[in-house]
């Protein structure tokens, strides 16, 4: 026979039980829909949690810090090592960073700022772009330009009580690009607490620089609030200028004549090397930290999760391919004297197993398209009924296709069973058949 003609012969067959075919078929919609709905939800928390992680800062950066043990060869975070970790595969930028807390004053107000001083080169690729303005460019030291985040203009306070400048409006007051903003590490000479000079009158303690701030950027979500971010060399060379009103930590420091750092940046090309430069780095013997392993710990929670509610899924279309088999156990019985009929008629035995194996991928196409309908219902409604809960649905191409594809499958090894009893009939016993 050919392959359309069991076709032909499985729809008129499953025409003549219609209430029987439209039960089976919605035992088998029922289950496709649970395992797709609980997949989804799955996928749904999934999806959740790594935007939730995006949002934190970008996920293809990765912090290098020096190794925690000290004692015997220490790998060094040194130039030379920076230079090495810009020839790894997969690496687009690498900035060494020296951090340091320093204060802006504007007027009489104060701010206070974590200042980065970064190779700005790589600024894009760390997403240090301006919002409004430009990039600093080399500077100096007496006027270092800096590019400062959108929050600190916001953060300028009178130093007697720390209350924000505000305008009528609720606006900061104070234009950190139009204003005389100057820079210092000291905080007792914003405070107007004088030290005593050589000739006995009183001098700043610290030094104040008037600095020109080029831009302003994004906070990147909180991860550089009140934050200001300089051309590296400046930064160290005010640190050395500082050095007495700054922690040793905060700077590059020297150990044996060799400059090392206290933290790199590096950015990978693509989330997918993240992990395979994190591994050379750490065993190199450096320390790392990206979002990328807050990630794979939330996706390997993720996957339990999928597995737990994939499973509860599992038994409600178990339950569907049950019952298939009974329908086909049931249809066959019926059509014994059929089967051996077209025994005597000489038809092959494996035609036979076929005609009932495609009457029962029928039914699992009809029951999964139907399943995989309902389940696109419930994505839309299942947000609004479960509010509080938070759940989300997402279906995929690869779940949807993948569900109707799962839903023959079992319909067809469900019915395997049966279909092969069919072919072992005896042809006397199944024409004497009632």
């Amino acid at each position: 026979m050919k392959f359309s003609d069991f076709f032909r012969m499985g729809f008129i067959n499953l025409r003549r039980r219609k209430v029987r075919t439209i039960l089976t078929a919605a035992a088998m919609a029922v289950g496709v829909a649970c395992i797709v709905v609980l997949i989804s939800i799955g996928i749904g928390y999934n999806q959740t949690y790594q935007e939730s992680i995006s949002e934190m800062g970008s996920l293809t950066k990765i912090d290098v810090t020096p190794p925690r043990e000290t004692k015997g060869k220490v790998a060094l975070l040194n130039n030379k090592a920076v230079s090495a970790f810009k020839k790894l595969k997969g690496v687009e930028a690498v900035t060494p960073v020296v951090q340091v807390v320093s204060y802006l004053k504007g007027g009489k107000y104060i701010a206070p700022i974590r200042l980065y001083g970064i190779d700005l080169d790589t600024a894009e690729s760390f997403q240090i772009t301006p919002l409004k303005g430009e990039l600093p460019l080399k500077g100096t030291k007496l006027v270092p330009q800096i590019i400062l985040t959108d929050d600190v203009a916001g953060s300028f306070a009178d130093p007697q009580t720390w209350e924000q400048v505000k305008d009528m409006k609720n606006k900061p007051s104070i234009d950190p690009m139009k204003g005389n903003i100057k820079l210092t590490f000291d905080y007792n000479t914003l405070s107007g607490q004088y030290a005593e000079g050589e000739d006995g009158r009183a001098v700043p303690s610290g030094n104040i620089y008037r600095i020109e701030v080029t831009g302003i950027t994004s906070m990147q979500n909180y991860t550089y609030s009140t934050s200001g971010f300089i051309q590296l060399k400046i930064l160290e060379e005010l640190i050395g200028a500082n050095e007495d009103f700054l922690p040793p930590s905060n700077a590059a420091n020297d150990m044996k004549n060799i400059k090392t750092y206290p933290l790199v940046w590096i950015k990978a090309d693509d989330i997918k090397n993240v992990q395979g430069i994190t591994d050379v780095i750490r065993k190199a013997g450096f320390e790392t930290y990206s979002l990328n392993d807050m990630l794979e710990s939330v996706k390997k929670q993720s996957r339990q999760i999928q597995g737990m509610l994939a499973a509860i899924g599992a038994v409600a279309l178990l339950v569907a391919g049950i019952g298939t088999a009974n329908t086909m156990m049931m249809a066959i019985n019926e059509r014994t004297k059929e089967i051996g009929i077209l025994k005597v008629l000489g038809t092959d035995l494996g035609d036979i197993v076929k005609m009932f194996l495609v009457e029962s991928a029928i039914i699992g196409v009809i029951g999964g398209t139907i399943g995989l309908f309902v389940s696109f219902i419930l994505q839309r409604i299942l947000p609004s009924l479960l509010k509080e809960m938070e759940v989300r649905s997402i279906i995929p191409i690869w779940l949807a296709t993948g569900a109707v594809i799962f839903a023959v499958f079992v319909a067809v090894i469900s019915a395997l069973g049966p279909a092969i009893n069919a072919m072992r009939v005896s042809p006397q016993v199944a024409i004497r058949a009632e």
